[in-house]
């Protein structure tokens, strides 16, 4: 197989992560898939600093930029080592088949669990390659 496209974007911006909403951590560039079918791998990574009394975080990978957009990936739950100010790291590798696709972009979304105060993502990265 041949690669058709890769693209990655990175954030060192923080982000916030409203109590118990899914949240955007990071997205990809638009990823132009040159055939009429492809399989495209997404890996993503984060640093989420959490919020008071969160219990887990669910990391996701949706195929577009909305929390409302096709879910790609599992949607576990992690748990998380203290229920707020952890630094904790969450990271997911998930394949998709397209077919009929010709442009698509990708994101990873955190969402705490029984938050009570807003959780601070610090660093996140994506990438998508398409063969």
């Amino acid at each position: 197989m041949d690669i058709q496209g890769a693209v990655a974007d990175f954030i060192t911006a923080n982000v916030t992560f409203t109590t118990t909403t899914e949240n955007i951590f990071v997205s990809t560039p638009l990823l132009r898939i040159n055939r009429n079918s492809a399989i495209v791998m997404i890996a993503a990574w984060g640093i989420l600093t959490t919020g008071t009394a969160t219990t887990t975080v669910t990391p996701r990978i949706r195929r577009g930029t909305a929390i409302t957009d096709t879910l790609v990936s599992a949607a576990d739950t992690v748990t998380v080592g203290a229920a707020a100010g952890s630094n904790e790291q969450f990271q997911m590798v998930c394949f998709e088949q397209l077919t009929s696709e010709q442009v698509v972009r990708y994101s990873f979304t955190l969402q705490q669990v029984s938050a009570t105060g807003n959780g601070t993502g610090l660093v996140a990265g994506i990438m998508a390659i398409a063969v």
